[in-house]
């Protein structure tokens, strides 16, 4: 064979490239020696069966998802036992407010849970984290931003709403001392 991407070292990762649809330009800059045109005409060198196996794992993304997120439920499990175990309450009921938040996802995913009128559809989106440089924060900083959270999850300080919280973490956890 007299194609450059054959004989190329980095064949299976172009080959990968090609694979998830990257831009020919992108793959040329980034392997020396070989032009965008090259690349293309390489396209009819990939095995089929290569194709096929792309697809397959495609198809499988969402059961993916799925297992992704089981593995983050086990895990919240995990993190409320320990917690319970040693009396971190803290620790306990922040363990809780995620794994409610992966049930509430899982059940979205499957189609279980559908949104509330007026609240949209769900969206995933990504964002970023912002931390006061080395993490530290002075009390009063930290417990209005405690502050701001509460005030988010409860509706405005809507006192049903934190009757309905409170009962809920009592209904949970009931041996937290008094």
């Amino acid at each position: 064979m007299n194609c450059k991407v054959c004989r190329h070292p980095q064949r299976l990762a172009i080959e990968e490239e090609l694979l998830r649809c990257t831009p020919l330009r992108l793959i040329a800059q980034r392997n020396a020696g070989l032009s965008a045109w090259s690349i293309h005409r390489h396209r009819q060198h990939l095995p089929v069966q290569l194709v096929k196996a792309e697809r397959a794992a495609e198809a499988s993304a969402p059961a993916e998802l799925l297992t992704r997120i089981a593995d983050m439920i086990t895990g919240c499990e995990a993190i409320i036992s320990e917690a319970r175990k040693k009396k971190n309450w803290r620790d306990c009921i922040a363990a809780q407010r995620e794994l409610r938040e992966c049930v509430t996802l899982l059940a979205r995913v499957n189609g279980e849970l559908q949104p509330q009128p007026g609240a949209g559809s769900l969206h995933l989106h990504r964002h970023q984290h912002v931390h006061m440089p080395g993490g530290a924060q002075s009390a009063d900083d930290l417990e209005l931003a405690i502050a701001e959270h509460v005030r988010e999850a409860t509706d405005n300080f809507n006192p049903r709403e934190i009757e309905r919280l409170k009962q809920l973490v009592e209904s949970a956890l009931p041996a937290l001392p008094a």
